[in-house]
């Protein structure tokens, strides 16, 4: 898209081999089963000279896609597959001559993707994800005259395999087995005239992510996940005088990612998690003059946590979690400017990680 000088702009651009979207207002189970085995690509880009408003560019790709939305009880057995060899690219880009008012470029691809929303029951099942597919996304601003206005957002996400289930009210029992074998990277870069009051970019890149969050009802989520794909995410800005802006920096690569929150009731979360994929995270920051820059860069072979309401009554955060990782593991975070108020950054490099929290919601 290419306009000249003009207020609000939205572009969004979405790619799919095989997709699945279920909503229902009432109890209904759901048996699918996705194969992939070509070439997903989706692209979009906004082209202006000068933007008064806020401008909005976002794409997706994915192998196979599946949400699953219900109200009520719901048993679920969901079966993904991409093959060898195939691929997914999502880019997003932003090209400015002149400012954005404010700014939001994403970028997302996913081999498989499945997504199951419950409330007021509960859904149960299994859900299994096998994919050999290289994985890229790419998140895009080039503005080398340009100004960045008062907000700009830049992430870009890349999951060989990705789960995400959420209850209100409503439980979530899943056994789950993630494989992923193909490439998967995450790229957001930004180069700029100069900032934005607010700039954010972010790139996360992961083989296996599974991630189930509750209120008000029982998780459980068990199973195994195996990553022999390398995973990289990078960040990469270069702004010219930035002013008294905030720049926000960070990159996370992760073979096995899990994550299980819960406010109000029980947990569990058991899972099996190996990775042989070499993993990396690389954050680098160049500027003018200018204000502050935080940034991280984080790299996990596997990672587990756990979160936990403390403060509800009688409630439990459980699980049993077996790690091996014996890939590298590498995180680099780079930043360099005239002057400023300072450079807040981190580098974190971490084979195994297990995380259980319980903490009161107040604090």
């Amino acid at each position: 898209m290419v306009v000249g000088r003009t207020g609000n702009v939205t572009l969004n651009a979405v790619g799919m081999g095989n997709a699945l979207d279920v909503q229902t207002l009432t109890s209904h189970d759901v048996t699918s089963s996705q194969q992939f085995g070509g070439f997903v690509t989706s692209t979009a880009e906004t082209n202006a000279v000068a933007i008064d408003g806020t401008a909005i560019t976002a794409s997706g790709a994915y192998g196979n896609s599946a949400i699953l939305e219900v109200d009520g009880d719901s048993d679920v057995a969901v079966t993904q597959s991409a093959s060898d060899g195939s691929n997914v690219f999502s880019a997003a880009t932003l090209r400015l001559d002149s400012y954005a008012v404010g700014n939001i470029t994403a970028a997302t691809a996913a081999a498989n993707s499945v997504e199951t929303i419950g409330e007021y029951g509960g859904i149960q099942g299994s859900i299994q994800q096998d994919s050999g597919a290289a994985v890229e996304s790419r998140a895009i601003v080039e503005a080398r005259t340009a100004g960045l206005g008062e907000f700009s957002t830049t992430a870009a996400t890349a999951s060989g395999n990705a789960i995400r289930s959420q209850g209100d009210e409503s439980s979530v029992i899943l056994n789950t087995a993630q494989s992923n074998r193909g490439t998967v990277r995450a790229s957001a870069r930004v180069n700029a005239g100069g900032g934005g009051v607010f700039t954010t970019v972010a790139a996360q890149a992961q083989g296996n992510g599974l991630d189930v969050a509750t209120e008000w009802a029982y998780g459980d989520a068990r199973g195994t996940q195996e990553n022999s794909g390398d995973t990289e995410a990078e960040a990469n800005i270069n702004i010219g005088n930035f002013d008294v802006d905030s720049i926000l920096a960070s990159s996370e690569s992760l073979g096995n990612s899990a994550i299980l929150t819960n406010l109000g009731t029980d947990t569990f979360l058991g899972l099996d998690q190996t990775n042989t994929g070499g993993v990396r995270a690389t954050t680098r920051f160049d500027g003018g003059l200018g204000g502050e820059v935080l940034g991280s860069a984080s790299a996990y072979g596997n990672a587990a946590t756990s979160w936990g309401c403390q403060a509800c009554p009688d409630t439990t955060s459980q699980g049993q979690i077996n790690q091996t990782n014996s890939g590298s593991v590498n995180a680099t975070f780079q930043s360099q400017y005239i002057s400023g108020w300072g450079t807040t950054g981190s580098a974190t490099a971490i084979g195994n990680s297990a995380t259980f929290v319980t903490q009161d919601p107040q604090e």
